[in-house]
């Protein structure tokens, strides 16, 4: 018990003699208190001294499995099939305020085949006279689709005209320059400059030995002499399969170092219409121009130019005494492409111009915070000619789980070209998040 107490006692002596280092160390944290709960000017609590340089990080797991027709088994009859259980995208983002002025957003994406870099980039987002820069890499402000991850879609697939017209999501490098018209009315307009029209995505359909144009599956009225094919009375048909060959001397994509005329640019301009409490509308127009997207192998200084282009409108009706849980929207994208190829023609190479166009909309009906389903199409002109058209139709149901977990379930019917069988598949989606992860202004 005497040792105790003397412990005690040693201890009430060393905490008087700390008592003056205490105070003097609490009125220093005093102000940092303080300006941790004090608002800032636009009345938003700011984060503590030293917490706005730890960055927001977050995790979105997708797993999907299919279930599909594009095969036929040796009767030529529908086998249905499945490509198994896929790890379509893992993705792992951060980023935070560099300082008052600037912000770094970094998003890896793994998969199967491996890991890439899917966007990094610096924002500017207060730079004077209304405007905005964004430099690295990164989706592009183009269209409405285009700028959304594949998770945070409504549905489990991309539209297959991106894949057509942009390769995917047009996700280049380079810059963008952004400005807020200032009048009491949203506007906005964006011009960009990019290496390159490039396209991203890891959205694929199940492949078949009659998905493509061949010697066993050639064009209706169509047949082969070796590797060559003779379409009497249809040379449109010659034409589309001579553009799905493969040519080792096909024109050639970036190059090390380029004039301004090898770069892209871009314009986009955007606006929503308020109706109400209830009900919006979202407009925009986008262009991007590269005049030089391919180089030619054959003749020396030729290049080939590509230009895609379109408009989209998407309607919103949240009525707000519903807690914007129950709501619908629905919306129309259009798409345009011009491209150039170099093709064979009299024993000789020329330039060929295709002019491509196509739709994709959809209609979603969110029943609460739960339930939410939908249906979607689209119609595009496809690359293997002007006069064929691809289609695709489906539904979805998705079921939030939470905030954080959900699950989607999707059919969709994609006749590919005339003459080919076309894909019925079933797609069941889960997608999981952790932390935080946001991709900016989407609705």
């Amino acid at each position: 018990m005497r040792t105790m107490g003397r412990d005690r006692a040693g201890c009430t002596r060393g905490a008087r003699r700390m008592g003056p280092l205490l105070l003097f160390l609490t009125s220093l944290s005093g102000p940092i208190g303080l300006a941790e709960a004090q608002p800032n000017a636009a009345g938003a609590t700011t984060r503590g001294l030293g917490a706005w340089m730890n960055p927001d990080i977050g995790f979105v797991y997708d797993l999907k499995c299919d279930v599909h027709d594009a095969e036929r088994d040796a009767a030529g009859e529908t086998l249905w099939s499945t490509r198994g259980f896929q790890l379509s995208t893992a993705e792992i983002s951060m980023g935070t305020d560099v300082d008052p002025y600037a912000r770094i957003d970094f998003n890896a994406m793994f998969s199967e085949t491996g890991a890439e870099i899917h966007e990094l980039f610096c924002l500017f987002p207060a730079l004077p006279l209304s405007l905005k820069l964004k430099a690295g890499h990164f989706l592009a402000n183009f269209g409405r689709w285009s700028q959304f991850h594949s998770h945070a879609m409504p549905f489990s697939s991309e539209p297959r005209i991106l894949h057509e017209y942009l390769e995917g999501h047009l996700s280049p490098t380079g810059l963008e320059l952004s400005w807020l018209v200032p009048i009491p009315h949203y506007l906005e307009f964006t011009g960009g400059a990019y290496n390159a029209i490039s396209g991203h995505s890891h959205d694929t359909d199940p492949s078949s030995a009659r998905a493509a144009w061949g010697p066993d599956n050639p064009p209706p009225g169509c047949h082969f002499h070796g590797e060559h094919i003779h379409c009497p009375g249809h040379p449109e048909r010659e034409e589309a399969y001579n553009l799905t060959v493969e040519d080792p001397d096909a024109p050639t994509r970036l190059r090390a170092n380029r004039e301004l005329k090898d770069l892209a640019f871009l314009g986009r301009a955007n606006t929503s219409l308020e109706l109400g409490l209830s009900w919006s509308i979202d407009l925009g127009t986008s262009v991007v121009h590269q005049p030089r997207y391919a180089y030619s192998q054959r003749f020396d200084g030729e290049a080939y130019a590509k230009t895609v282009y379109g408009a989209d409108v998407t309607v919103f009706w949240n009525p707000p005494e519903r807690n914007l849980y129950t709501g619908f929207d629905f919306g129309v994208e259009l798409l345009g492409n011009t491209e150039q190829f170099e093709m064979e023609e009299d024993d000789t190479y020329v330039r060929r111009t295709l002019k491509r166009s196509g739709f994709f909309a959809y209609g979603r009906y969110r029943l609460n915070k739960t339930w939410s389903g939908g249906l979607f199409g689209e119609s595009f002109q496809s690359r293997e000619g002007s006069l064929n058209r691809r289609e695709r139709h489906g539904l979805f149901l998705a079921y939030n789980i939470s905030h954080f977990q959900s699950l989607r379930f999707e059919f969709s019917h994609f006749d590919k070209l005339p003459g080919l069988d076309p894909v019925n598949m079933l797609i069941l989606q889960y997608d999981g998040v952790i932390g935080y992860h946001t991709h900016g202004r989407q609705r």
